[in-house]
């Protein structure tokens, strides 16, 4: 399967994604969190498509263009909105939110915040007490740094064996980083919220989707459009059903996980604009 630019039902997807969230730190939708994990798997799809683009069509990988393009395309308008976020936390909150500010922005800065939410218990799915005004950045934390290791892992599979080392690659670490997820939900839950290794299989999981083909016989367009309609159920069947309780991401990451991939994978077969 091919990534093709702009795709107008992935931004979409993006849009979906983005309202989720916003509805769940407005309590309106508590299991809105999902959204992040739409964000990971669209990520996976998209970035891995860019590096095996250049790759195939090079033999060569550009690391310092990849992470200029990554920084410039990220960065500007992640640390402005940190900048006036900081600045509005300072003049509005009290003082005793105030005083780890300057250490809650730092880290969201750095792309770090997510594990240090996590070694300070700060649980993003129940933020009954006051969050950190930069909690949203722990999702931002773990896309950066799977955009930093991606490539090296991508580039030396490829060394090795090509496409197909690539592939096998991609389906052992999915396969490593999800039994992890497994185990640490049940084992500290809030490190296997926001930790890169319990969250890398659903960036896998979206990677995987260049290794499926893209095309498909006319007899079986009927069976794919109804997948497709699955895949829509899955997501808005996880909005409905989690909530702060949800031990996540785990087993239960896959209802969201998987409803994105499959309507990322079945986007020819979308109801027509």
């Amino acid at each position: 399967m091919s990534v093709k630019p702009r795709i107008h039902q992935i931004q979409a997807l993006r849009a979906l994604a983005a309202s989720l969230v916003v509805l769940f730190h407005a309590k309106l939708s508590p299991g809105g969190f999902i959204g992040v994990d739409i964000f990971y798997v669209i990520s996976g799809y998209l970035i891995t498509g860019i590096i095996i683009k250049e790759i195939g069509n090079t033999g060569k990988f550009n690391y310092r263009a990849y992470y200029l393009r990554r920084a410039k395309r990220l960065l500007p308008a992640s640390l402005s909105i940190l900048a006036l976020t900081a600045v509005f936390s300072w003049l509005v909150l009290p003082p005793t939110v105030r005083a780890d500010l300057g250490r809650d922005v730092l880290a969201a800065s750095l792309y770090v915040s997510n594990y240090l939410f996590a070694f300070w218990q700060n649980d993003y799915q129940n933020l009954n007490a006051t969050p950190s005004p930069v909690i949203h950045y722990w999702s931002l934390a773990v896309e950066e740094q799977f955009y930093i290791f991606w490539p090296i892992l991508i580039y030396s599979l490829w060394k090795i064996g090509k496409r197909r080392a690539v592939a096998s690659g991609i389906i052992a670490t999915t396969i490593c980083s999800f039994v992890f997820s497994l185990y640490l939900t049940t084992a500290n839950p809030i490190w296997a919220f926001y930790s890169l290794p319990t969250r890398a299989w659903e960036l896998g999981l979206g990677a995987l989707l260049l290794f499926t083909p893209d095309k498909i016989s006319a007899k079986r367009m009927v069976h794919r459009t109804l997948l497709v309609w699955s895949g829509a159920v899955l997501l808005i069947t996880s909005v409905f059903i989690f909530s702060e309780r949800t031990a996540f991401p785990g087993l239960n990451a896959l209802l969201p996980t998987l409803g994105s991939a499959i309507l990322i994978a079945g986007i020819s077969s979308w109801p027509p604009n």
